[in-house]
């Protein structure tokens, strides 16, 4: 129903940064336009987070409870809801007055970008990415978009709307033209997930008086589940770290070698397992820099979760982090998103915050590195 990546797809293209971190950042106003924040914030429609860190319950359970426990504590659990209704559904008075001119809510439906018609509304901005014949029917201005096809073949259109303009009220020209194609021709009742930036987060249903309880949504809340992955190999982070320093040829490597050993353990993969005793005839893999085994653990959310939670979570293993009196600590973000976009689309990306190297000058400690890969989508 949803586009995700299948299984023996990969994406063609990664991008890769390594840079600095302010020094300071402001929780209620962090920044906007620079890496990693503005890759969070752009990829706003994400199916599953993971968080990798060390397990250190079995060396200091104060440690564990400070990274874990706190963060827990300080950040929102995300609900959203399964709801099955047509376009024109959320121009009616009430969904439109609550939702989106007065409110603010995030929504995507079904459909496989470069095929199906697909809509998503962010920040007001309704997105309508339709086939040709369907485009010239609905009587709305947009763009042609690539679709993986002939790059001369204009086979699909993307029309953006921008529904909180002051024009777009009932009974203008603009408005009644965009209700009269909802109703007309794309009145298909599709399913969407929906999420409220404005709801309550901690309960599982929805009060009666909210406009979108007419339509019978289904409510989930994204649990997180911890998984505890004991005696890993893990890359000397600090060697990794000072590899990262040198020139292109080099960067290229080390980081390919360590978003493969990432995506090793978000599968779970007994081939970073000390213990592991495979035949090397079957697989030749052996962990870059290992520093011996560690225990791991991983988290993860699925479902339908916002940027700015993404980005709260972040924030809040950023602040975790300063409080520990070791400098070797790290940990990994790694975010999966659904496919919005046929052609050059993020798909995903990792973010690794890498610990302060060693044997520098109090200046150069006090800095934080990251490292971020964006997988993308080409043709």
């Amino acid at each position: 129903m949803f586009s995700f990546k299948g299984q023996k797809e990969s994406p063609s293209k990664c991008y890769v940064t390594h840079a600095n971190l302010p020094k300071y950042i402001d929780s209620e106003q962090p920044p906007i336009k620079r890496k990693p924040f503005s890759t969070i914030l752009n990829q706003a429609f994400n199916h599953t987070v993971l968080r990798d860190m060390f397990d250190t319950r079995k060396d200091n359970e104060e440690i564990y409870n400070t990274i874990w426990y706190t963060i827990e504590s300080q950040i929102k659990h995300v609900r959203y809801s399964r709801v099955f209704l047509p376009l024109s559904a959320l121009l009616e008075a009430d969904f439109f007055n609550n939702y989106i001119k007065t409110g603010n809510v995030l929504m995507l439906s079904e459909g496989r970008p470069g095929i199906d018609n697909l809509y998503s509304l962010k920040d007001g901005l309704l997105r309508l990415e339709l086939p040709k014949e369907v485009y010239e029917r609905a009587g709305l201005v947009g763009k042609p978009i690539r679709d993986g096809g002939r790059k001369h073949m204009k086979t699909r259109y993307a029309i953006e709307i921008n529904l909180r303009l002051p024009s777009m009220l009932h009974g203008k020209k603009g408005f009644e033209r965009i209700l009269w194609a909802s109703k007309n021709v794309l009145n298909h009742s599709v399913t969407w997930l929906f999420y409220d930036f404005g709801g309550k987060n901690d309960s599982t249903s929805l009060t009666a008086s909210q406009p979108i309880e007419k339509h019978h949504p289904i409510t989930k809340v994204c649990e997180p589940r911890t998984v505890h992955l004991p005696s890993v190999l893990v890359p000397s982070m600090q060697k990794m770290h000072q590899s990262l320093l040198l020139p292109s040829i080099d960067i290229e490597e080390t980081a390919t070698d360590l978003l493969e050993w990432f995506d090793l353990i978000l599968l779970e993969s007994p081939r970073v397992r000390s213990n592991d005793s495979i035949d090397p005839y079957l697989c030749r893999y052996s962990v870059p820099e290992s520093e011996g085994p560690r225990d791991m653990v991983k988290v993860t959310w699925q479902g339908f979760v916002p940027a700015l939670w993404v980005r709260s979570l972040f924030l809040e293993l950023l602040k975790a982090m300063k409080t520990l009196k070791h400098n070797d600590n790290w940990f990994a973000l790694s975010v999966k998103a659904f496919e919005t976009e046929a052609v050059d689309g993020i798909d995903g990306y990792t973010l690794l915050r890498l610990p302060s190297r060693s044997g520098v000058s109090d200046e150069d400690k006090a800095k934080v590195d990251y490292v971020l890969w964006e997988m993308a989508t080409t043709p």
